[in-house]
């Protein structure tokens, strides 16, 4: 799927079968998210690849989703579950920091003022 968003005719599709792959819902990312995130990372910032708008939107909908939960929330734990069981949050948002310059480039990029501080504070910027 990451090499179909290089394919000016498959990047649509890909980026849909992607993004349906590795969002289980839209309250929870997949577990796979941490491994897949640095590729996406670096394909949201070239400008080379067709779909790089919508992978822009996609990162920022997975700093969104990284963003710990307080436990001491009724409400968010049983909508979206507690940190302990996902992992995936916290790796996730140390995937950001590995890569906080890439990150901090995206962040110019992005449409809105929560969008650009919402990919800061997964890499640990703000």
């Amino acid at each position: 799927m990451l090499h179909g968003l290089l394919d000016q005719a498959a990047a649509p599709e890909a980026k849909r079968v992607l993004t349906n792959s590795i969002l289980n819902s839209v309250r929870e990312m997949n577990a796979a998210m941490p491994a897949v995130l640095p590729f996406l990372l670096r394909l949201a910032g070239d400008p080379q690849v067709p779909a790089q708008g919508g992978l822009l939107d996609l990162v920022v909908s997975i700093a969104g989703f990284s963003e710990p939960i307080d436990g001491r929330n009724e409400a968010m734990v049983h909508w979206f579950g507690s940190d302990s069981d996902h992992p995936e949050r916290e790796q996730c948002r140390a995937v950001f920091a590995e890569n906080a310059s890439v990150v901090a480039t995206l962040a110019e990029q992005a449409d809105s003022p929560d969008a650009r501080a919402k990919l800061r504070q997964a890499a640990g910027l703000l």
